[in-house]
């Protein structure tokens, strides 16, 4: 059984680099192109949202199936895997919370909104992590059936409710929903989808002891 001091290896850094690295071209992207410091007062939410929030979250969203893979791979038992994928999850938040910060510096009096954001990709990020293992789990192969399926899953759950009436169950819309100031039944419906599904997955790992 490897030793809980290895968080992170050579082996686990790319999706730390790919989460930074394109969260920044994000960040990059983001920023109002305005030629006084007076004009960020105007800027506009609803003409002007940042692709950073939608673009973290599906990056955040990558990075937990990539780390709930890589535990199966690395043969982590699941009594200690769980803890361990909370703790990468964790840092993958923390590697990008100097963009979070400077995002919140155009929305002044969103401090409630920013943590929710924060507390919904973490739960997206986690349940991800978490699918991923269990999926991963019975065959132990990077090359298994359940590699494309979880992403496409994933890609499933981002996209295809955005056309609908209830676009709040991507978590692509939840940043612009609580920073647009959307109602909290809305809101809180949104932020149900990543916590039901977390709760159940962190159950099963838990319950389940197949994966150890």
């Amino acid at each position: 059984m490897r030793s809980r001091i290895e968080l992170i290896d050579r082996e686990m850094l790319q999706p730390f680099v790919v989460l930074v690295l394109f969260s920044g071209i994000a960040l990059v992207l983001s920023i109002p192109w305005a030629q006084r410091v007076g004009d960020l007062g105007a800027f506009s939410l609803s003409r002007h949202f940042p692709i950073y929030f939608p673009t973290q979250a599906f990056l955040l969203g990558t990075l937990g199936l990539s780390l709930g893979a890589a535990s199966v791979l690395r043969g982590e038992p699941r009594r200690v895997a769980v803890g361990l994928l909370v703790e990468r999850v964790l840092l993958g938040q923390l590697l990008t919370l100097p963009y979070l910060f400077f995002m919140r510096t155009l929305y002044p009096g969103k401090e409630t909104a920013f943590l929710l954001i924060l507390t919904h990709t973490t739960a997206v990020s986690l349940a991800c992590a978490l699918g991923s293992r269990l999926l991963q789990e019975p065959s132990r192969s990077r090359f298994s059936h359940a590699y494309p399926s979880k992403y496409l899953l994933f890609i499933t759950y981002c996209l295809a409710p955005l056309p609908t009436a209830l676009p709040g169950l991507s978590p692509l819309w939840f940043p612009g929903g609580v920073l647009r100031g959307e109602t909290w039944t809305a809101i809180l419906l949104s932020l149900s989808v990543p916590a039901l599904a977390l709760a159940f997955l962190l159950l099963k790992a838990l319950q389940d002891r197949g994966g150890d």
